[in-house]
């Protein structure tokens, strides 16, 4: 990876939406990609998420969010991350994901949970990369339809905390 990796509060739905106009972005994220920065907003800022911008070298490359669930507050799911294509590979996603979870544990999280499409292997080699980062389940997931009508099968991973 060359260069810095930095992870800022969502405020530029225009900018992100041109970054993640590429179809191979959208593969395997249900209902596809949005058709304005509209509706990329609607669909990131919604209670229970706190959506980031991902930049690298100081340009914005993608986002990903922190997920909280009330039935489960001893912990945090990373997710709904999104990068350019031309990221990919280069170590920024692991970069992102280790500030966040460094913050996560920081606030006083004792795990950070992250889920994958059971199709996309890159993503789940990405979170495999991650120190901890152990596959907890495998889980059908109903409500998450993929673009091409079926039923989406989550792997769930979680990393603890590490000891005080």
């Amino acid at each position: 990876m060359d260069g810095p990796v930095s992870i800022d509060e969502f405020d530029s739905a225009s900018t992100l939406y041109g970054v993640l106009d590429h179809d191979r972005v959208w593969t395997h994220i249900p209902g596809g990609a949005p058709e304005s920065a509209q509706e990329l907003v609607e669909r990131l800022i919604m209670p229970g998420r706190q959506p980031l911008l991902i930049r690298h070298r100081g340009t914005v490359v993608g986002t990903s969010s922190y997920l909280f669930d009330e039935a489960a507050p001893a912990g945090v799911e990373i997710g709904a991350t999104l990068l350019a294509p031309p990221v990919w590979g280069t170590g920024v996603n692991t970069a992102a994901k280790t500030l966040m979870i460094d913050a996560a544990f920081g606030a006083g999280a004792r795990w950070v949970q992250l889920r994958t499409d059971e199709r996309n292997g890159r993503s789940a080699a990405a979170i495999l990369k991650l120190p901890g980062a152990e596959e907890v389940a495998s889980r059908r997931e109903p409500q998450i339809v993929r673009v091409d009508g079926t039923i989406r099968t989550s792997r769930v991973f979680r990393i603890p905390a590490p000891p005080n």
